[in-house]
């Protein structure tokens, strides 16, 4: 119980120090706490389950971060004139002194502060075998790489917004210094992606030789060797190599260990805390009842339930395709104005439902894209068309000699694939297109590439 009570002392520091003009403020770990907490592997695996806690967050996974893509990029629009969420993002009004993305801000830095001790203190904890040493270091290291490259999907342009990647990133954080708080420039973005991938290497090379940390719930609930390998998949593509996108995405493909869900499946897939067959890594929830994700697209949800599908995104869908307006969306009216909301991550009435991270339906459409960009447009086709063909089996198959055509169709089915789940205004920007935003009411509906716009505010006022 000591440990657990240090632990989250440690999280309400680093969490409630920061004022509004300084995102990131903690306090360094004194000595005791750091020698009571790191002597043993129940206190490091206590730490571990800290840093799943904060992904599973409000400011995190569970709101703030999942829906930022969404409202940025054209595919929710508000069903209500109060409470809505993230309304600075929406209208590409945030600042230094009211910013949408603080929260996750503090949250991302916070967990990497935990990462960055576990990794540094691993071997003072006295009754740990190697395998489980090694298992606590590669779950550290994959959440340190994930967390890095979502502050920077947030916080920086994309990876090709200079011919060299040598625009501003972010702060990296490979160790806690005694002076926590951001200061100066951060780091170019290609120093980012480099440090993201030695961490996910990091994470591959430890856990062939590890020992599971966790022994409750699913596997796909952490991180696994499968799950690294994915994320490795997600970066290789947002830093356009190409190659190693195939290579990744491939390994998994044909392992075969995680089938596509099948089409009449696929919504309810969605409800409840039922593990997805094509889940390579999920955040669970537990016995939790209460807040999901999918409050914010439930209106049955009195107090939330305000993020409504834009008319943009139902266009996108032809008839007979499962994920269309008439199976994946629920129809409400609001204030005598009809509206449809999405059915993924239904929470009120499911009560709090895992959220997906990543599935194999990103690893295809990941494959297909790599292979369009290195002009092997048929097998690019065969992958697109499984995800087109498993939402609706009566559909044409999609074909095309052009290339820039076929980018552009693999990038519409992501965007009608994986709606809702954190990609939508991120593919926007590192493909860098033009946002276009058709059913808005923002004060800034559509601006041009490039443009700031494309990435919010990170500098600190000290």
């Amino acid at each position: 119980m000591k440990k657990v009570c240090f632990y989250y002392l440690l999280s309400a520091v680093a969490l409630t120090t920061g004022s509004c003009k300084k995102f990131l403020y903690q306090e360094p770990y004194n000595n005791l706490s750091i020698n009571d907490i790191f002597k043993d592997f129940e206190g490091a695996r206590t730490t571990l389950a800290g840093c799943y806690d904060n992904l599973r967050s409000t400011d995190y996974y569970l709101r703030t971060f999942s829906i930022y893509p969404e409202v940025t990029s054209g595919n929710v629009k508000y069903s209500k004139v109060t409470n809505q969420a993230l309304l600075s993002s929406y209208n590409f009004v945030n600042d230094i002194a009211a910013n949408d993305m603080a929260g996750f801000y503090r949250t991302a830095y916070s967990t990497i502060y935990n990462t960055n001790a576990l990794i540094a203190n691993i071997g003072t904890i006295a009754d740990a075998s190697p395998q489980q040493k090694n298992g606590l270091l590669a779950n550290a290291y994959a959440i340190k790489a994930l967390v890095h490259l979502d502050l920077m999907r947030v916080f920086a342009q994309g990876y090709s917004f200079t011919p060299d990647a040598s625009h501003p990133g972010i702060f990296i954080r490979n160790s806690n210094p005694s002076v926590l708080t951001p200061v100066g420039i951060p780091e170019p973005s290609k120093q980012v992606f480099d440090q993201i991938t030695a961490n996910l290497d990091s994470a591959l090379l430890l856990y062939p030789n590890s020992a599971k940390v966790f022994t409750i719930g699913d596997d796909k609930t952490y991180f696994t060797l499968d799950a690294v390998k994915a994320l490795q998949s997600r970066v290789a593509l947002y830093k356009n190599d190409w190659n190693r996108v195939i290579s990744i995405s491939t390994e998994l493909v044909t392992g075969n260990k995680y089938p596509l869900i099948s089409n009449s499946a696929y919504v309810n897939s969605w409800r409840l805390k039922t593990i997805s067959s094509e889940s390579i890594f999920e955040l669970a929830y537990g016995n939790r009842i209460g807040g999901s994700l999918g409050d914010y697209y439930n209106p049955g949800n009195s107090q939330f339930g305000q993020l409504a599908t834009s008319n943009d995104l139902l266009g996108m869908y032809s008839s007979g395709d499962v994920r269309a307006q008439a199976s994946m969306y629920v129809a409400a009216t609001v204030n005598a104005t009809p509206f449809y909301f999405s059915k993924k991550y239904q929470g009120m009435n499911d009560s709090a439902n895992n959220i997906k991270l990543i599935r194999m339906s990103e690893v295809y459409l990941n494959r297909a894209e790599a292979y369009a960009e290195t002009n092997n447009l048929s097998a690019a086709l065969a992958d697109l068309n499984i995800i087109r063909k498993r939402a609706n089996p009566a559909a044409p198959v999609f074909n095309s000699s052009n290339k820039a055509e076929v980018i552009n169709e693999i990038l519409d089915e992501r965007r009608r694939e994986l709606c809702f789940e954190g990609h939508s205004f991120f593919d926007i920007s590192r493909k860098r297109k033009n946002l276009v935003r058709v059913d808005c009411t923002s004060t800034q509906c559509s601006f041009n590439y490039p443009d700031p716009k494309f990435a919010c505010i990170i500098r600190i006022i000290n």
